[in-house]
């Protein structure tokens, strides 16, 4: 859902100031009617854009190369309804030093190295720089684990004030990001039924009590939730 700003996305780079003849590419769930719909709008509208818009739509599990050591990972998420809908991670490629060799003296790992080819010593693996779960329940924390950077759903305060399994808590949220060992979480969609001034009190209490060892901001006026 929340389809509907693409239409004013494009507008904006096709006739305001910039990059009006950079690619644009977007990314979006397979077989989703909302961004479907939107697409053969805007093919309609502005069949005369001046630059090229790609629509790539991806599954579950699927991936998208991002360059020579990063890609687009997506996740399914539950939002409730029929339509499918994902959430999103950036990978990083990485090598390190495998397990059983963590620890041995530097001295040793260099002779080791010597002999066998540093290449048996290490091991490929995927970092996760960025990952957003749009809006969604919460999700595995297995599939963001580690992140540099996680934006998660985050609508309700209370689970009492939720009717219907589409958007997070706040103190679910907060568990993914404990569990996954995030570096910082960013709470996003905070419903506006809260007033602010009652709820960021209410919200860095959870902070304080979630056991969140990252940083943590609301992305709402761009509001770093410290612990104090």
């Amino acid at each position: 859902d929340h389809v509907l700003g693409l239409p004013g996305l494009i507008a904006s780079r096709r006739f305001a100031k910039g990059a009006q003849e950079k690619p644009l590419t977007v990314v979006f769930p397979d077989g989703n009617s909302g961004v479907l719909a939107v697409r053969d709008l805007l093919a309609r509208m502005w069949s005369f854009t001046e630059f090229p818009v790609t629509w790539v739509p991806i599954r579950a599990e699927g991936e998208i190369r991002l360059g020579r050591t990063r890609v687009l990972r997506a996740f399914a998420t539950a939002h409730g309804g029929s339509e499918p809908t994902l959430g999103y991670a950036v990978l990083e490629e990485r090598r390190r030093l495998k397990a059983e060799f963590a620890g041995r003296p530097e001295r040793e790992i260099r002779d080791l190295a010597r002999q066998g080819g540093s290449g048996a010593l290490m091991e490929a693996y995927r970092h996760v720089r960025f990952a957003h779960t749009g809006d969604a329940m919460p999700v595995d924390a297995a599939l963001v684990a580690g992140a540099d950077i996680l934006v998660h759903d985050a609508t309700f305060l209370d689970a009492g004030d939720r009717t219907r399994d589409i958007h997070a808590t706040t103190a679910e949220a907060l568990e993914v990001g404990r569990a996954a060992g995030v570096g910082c979480l960013v709470l996003h969609h905070l419903s506006i039924r809260y007033d602010r001034a009652a709820a960021i009190p209410a919200l860095r209490a959870q902070v304080a009590a979630s056991g969140l060892a990252g940083g943590c901001w609301l992305l709402d006026e761009a509001r770093l939730i410290d612990r104090r």
